[in-house]
């Protein structure tokens, strides 16, 4: 069973509450859950958030939308994502990240399919793309094994971590990406009110009443470098090395 975890929780040193700020009327959080109704391949969608009484207002928008909730660690993600996979017998795990509206929805599909015919530990994206545009598919049974090895703050903070730092124990698909992500040095993941300003600048331009296409987001960017700038600025903060 393949199933989509939304790691998502209020609490956020750069931008408390970015789950729940609204684009046309919906929140983030919302835009990601129809998004990932629209791929076949995922049987089940789940929030995985804190125990935290402050997730109030997420978990009333996933029981609003019909999905799943679980409730773990609000420091330790990993042994929150591990029992949020086994809360509902997911063999296979998309992970995403609850500040990411614009996933990209036939990339997504790509990385299932390679994923399970490949039989692999761990399925990414093989090229440089947007960040907030992609996702990773992972088997639940692998992640299982390496939860005792992985003690190091950076691995328990960051699901995926240890597969970036230990590649060589792994079987790792990589695909290639839409041609129109390929290379697009583009930010959109919202982590702080600069990227939301540019979401807002996104979703206002695109019709907000359908599911915007990334093809249509990245021509958008491209003929408005103003756009691009309200976050350009930003820093990504990086536990990764380098899968080579």
């Amino acid at each position: 069973m393949v199933a989509a975890i939304i790691q998502a929780r209020m609490g956020s040193t750069r931008f408390p509450g970015k789950s729940i700020r609204l684009l046309n009327g919906l929140s983030i959080l919302e835009h990601i859950i129809i998004r990932l109704k629209q791929v076949p391949e995922i049987d089940q969608i789940q929030l995985a958030t804190t125990n935290a009484k402050t997730e109030a207002p997420l978990i009333e928008i996933a029981k609003k939308h019909k999905v799943a909730v679980f409730q773990g660690s609000e420091e330790d993600v990993l042994k929150r994502f591990i029992q949020a996979g086994k809360a509902i017998k997911a063999e296979h795990i998309v992970r995403i990240c609850g500040d990411n509206p614009l996933t990209d929805i036939p990339l997504l599909r790509s990385l299932i399919t390679a994923h399970l015919e490949s039989h692999a530990d761990y399925t990414i994206s093989a090229d440089p793309i947007p960040l907030g545009t992609g996702c990773e598919v992972v088997y639940l049974k692998t992640l299982k094994k390496i939860e005792d090895q992985a003690r190091e703050i950076k691995y328990r903070e960051h699901v995926t971590t240890w597969f970036h730092d230990h590649n060589d124990k792994f079987t790792i698909t990589r695909i290639k990406a839409p041609s129109y992500l390929r290379n697009r040095n583009f930010r959109l993941t919202v982590d702080t009110l600069q990227d939301f300003a540019l979401m807002e600048a996104i979703f206002s331009e695109l019709n907000p009443h359908s599911i915007i296409d990334l093809k249509d987001v990245i021509t958008f960017l491209e003929t408005h470098p103003e756009a691009v700038s309200l976050n350009s600025e930003i820093v990504q903060k990086n536990w990764r090395t380098k899968i080579q």
